[in-house]
């Protein structure tokens, strides 16, 4: 059953995409996928260790704390995408709205 979704989709792909479908890119491989986790991962892991090596100069006394950047970064990320998909709900109109 898995194979035969799995040939009925490469054929519906080299239909849409002509027959460059059939090969992967290195983003439709979960190794890759995984690999740009670890990557950012490292990235995000290495971005606070970096706080214990040099001295912050900080205006305010929060911003000294360990960590301080990174978890307000990620906090301000995630309200900008809630109040994006907040905006989208408000802004959005019908699918037929310009016919």
């Amino acid at each position: 059953m898995a194979d035969e979704i799995s040939r009925n989709g490469n054929q519906e792909r080299q239909a849409l995409h002509g027959a460059a479908a059939e090969e992967d890119r290195w983003l439709d491989r979960p190794s890759s996928i995984n690999l740009i986790i670890k990557i950012l991962v490292a990235a995000c892991v290495l971005s606070v260790l970096a706080d214990f090596f040099y001295h912050k100069h900080a205006d305010y006394s929060f911003q000294d704390w360990i960590a301080f950047d990174a978890v307000f970064g990620f906090v301000a990320y995630v309200g900008l995408v809630m109040t994006a998909k907040g905006l989208r709900r408000l802004l959005m109109r019908d699918e037929d709205y310009y016919d």
